[in-house]
């Protein structure tokens, strides 16, 4: 009977040791992705940027600054409010979420990932680099 109990031992071992192995595996793969920011911002870049940020919301048009990504590889959206004819909102306080996006890069492409969804997105022309770790 102690050589059932070894073996099943051995057998949970191996299984146990297999799995830790496939999970490290999974777990650096997402390693490899780094916060970035845009080495430039050209007109074009801009636009794809809001291109793939409006097709998450589909197809609402989005604006973001000239220099989106230059300072932070983080960016939020929130939806404006509606405001009076003296520049005041409507409804005073609004509860408009907040939507948030990263630029990273692993190395040879930027990305761009929906915090909300965990989405990415190639942005094909935009050239970015990692961001120095704070």
């Amino acid at each position: 009977m102690p050589f059932f109990v070894n073996k099943r031992v051995m057998v949970a071992t191996a299984l146990f040791t297999s799995l830790a192995l496939t999970s490290g595996c999974a777990a650096t793969q997402g390693d490899d992705m780094h916060e970035a920011r845009a080495t430039s911002i050209t007109a074009s870049q801009k636009q794809a940027i809001e291109n793939t940020i409006s097709e998450w919301f589909g197809g609402v048009k989005i604006t973001v600054a000239d220099d989106v990504f230059s300072q932070s590889s983080n960016v939020t959206i929130e939806r404006k409010a509606q405001m009076d004819s003296r520049g005041l909102p409507i409804d005073g306080r609004h509860n408009n979420p907040i939507f948030s996006f990263t630029l990273l890069t692993n190395g040879k492409q930027c990305l761009l990932r929906n915090e909300q969804t965990g989405e990415l997105a190639t942005l094909d022309n935009v050239a970015c680099e990692a961001a120095p770790k704070v």
